[in-house]
């Protein structure tokens, strides 16, 4: 399955990127790597998680490759009207096999794309807030690699630069910078941008800490029609 490239609706694909790693993804069901949750109230606890899927390679010994938790929750912007806020949607978040976003310059660790995608019947504000925790990594040089359908400003501070998205269509693709103002309620990005990252204690990853970066992506959605397109 895979996230329709239509106008009507604004999805974006996202990497936490972590450096390079050989690794070769599981044969795994299409069910496993997708997550769909029916949100009554947009404005009311809309959220899913996506896990990466079970890597193997790398040489005999070597530590294992970084695997994420990609949460994603929806905010509704504080000037969405009251109507839009009891809106009902459907949140998609899937892991995209074989279908990577890439950022120039920069070496990424972890190879899995994630998208993620509120379909709604009509267009309302919001922001993805992305909670991004990864195993099996440290937090030196991470970025957060976002590919979408608009124009954003990246962590060079120049314009994200034209691409291919992951579903064939044009969009535009860069490294996001750190929020301004990283306290604002999530709900009032106004442009996609990095909010922290910081590291937790874990006797299970192999560097001994997980790393969770928080990112906000305001977008303005457009629901209609099926969510899904053919495979």
């Amino acid at each position: 399955m895979r996230l329709p490239g239509r106008q009507q609706s604004r999805a974006a694909w996202a990497c936490a990127a972590l450096g390079l790693l050989a690794c070769a993804l599981l044969a795994l069901p299409g069910s496993a790597l997708a997550r769909t949750k029916s949100c009554t109230r947009i404005s009311s606890s809309c959220g899913t998680t996506v896990s990466s899927p079970l890597l193997v390679g790398g040489a005999p010994g070597a530590p294992p490759p970084p695997s994420s938790r990609f949460g994603i929750a929806v905010k509704t912007a504080p000037t969405a009207t009251l109507v839009d806020r009891n809106q009902s949607g459907t949140l998609v978040g899937k892991v995209d096999v074989g279908r990577q976003v890439s950022c120039a310059g920069y070496t990424k660790k972890d190879p899995i794309t994630f998208a993620f995608q509120l379909l709604t019947a009509t267009p309302v504000k919001i922001s993805y807030l992305i909670t991004d925790r990864i195993t099996n990594a440290t937090a030196n040089g991470i970025h957060f690699c976002l590919a979408a359908n608009f124009h954003f400003r990246t962590f060079s501070g120049k314009p994200a630069a034209p691409t291919v998205l992951p579903d064939g269509t044009h969009g535009y693709v860069g490294l996001l910078p750190m929020c301004v103002n990283p306290n604002l309620p999530a709900g009032a990005a106004t442009r996609p941008c990095v909010q922290s990252v910081t590291t937790a204690s874990d006797s299970s990853s192999s560097t001994g800490e997980d790393v969770i970066m928080t990112v906000r992506v305001p977008v303005v959605t457009k629901g209609g029609g099926d969510p899904w397109g053919g495979s």
